[in-house]
């Protein structure tokens, strides 16, 4: 009967294990999908609109990219709190807010004078990004 029991404890420990991890890649394979639409923003979406060269034309750009932007910042979100660990909590809390902020600023720059600042801005915002991108230093042991 006990070792029933053990038996009955282990494979449950077990079945739990495996539910955990894998719950955890399903969070992971999310964090590395929304890095992936950050990184389109920086990288893709910035550039484009940083080409386009008149305030009016990119806020047309940005006006049809923006609710790409706000889903991204909705699914950090969303993923903040059910992170398996720390860390990844705090990843997905400062690239959230580095999107936020980053959307803001964008709609700042759209009411500005000319186009020499909305350039600057936006390359700005860019390397921002790419800051909150960069994989976070290890911790000291």
């Amino acid at each position: 009967m006990l070792a029933a029991v053990v038996v009955l404890a282990l494979v449950i420990g077990v079945l739990l294990l495996v539910r955990s991890r894998r719950r955890a890649k399903f969070w992971r394979d999310d964090l590395a999908s929304a890095e992936g639409e950050v990184a389109w923003f920086a990288r893709s979406l910035i550039p484009e609109l940083r080409r386009l060269g008149s305030p009016a034309e990119v806020a047309g750009g940005w006006n049809i990219a923006a609710s790409r932007i706000t889903a991204v910042e909705d699914k950090l979100t969303a993923l903040e709190p059910s992170a398996p660990d720390d860390a990844a909590q705090n990843r997905a809390r400062s690239l959230r807010d580095a999107v936020r902020t980053a959307r803001g600023r964008i709609d700042g720059l759209l009411t500005s004078p000319g186009p020499v600042l909305v350039s600057q801005g936006l390359d700005a915002v860019a390397a921002d990004l790419e800051q909150a991108l960069r994989p976070p230093a290890p911790p000291l042991d």
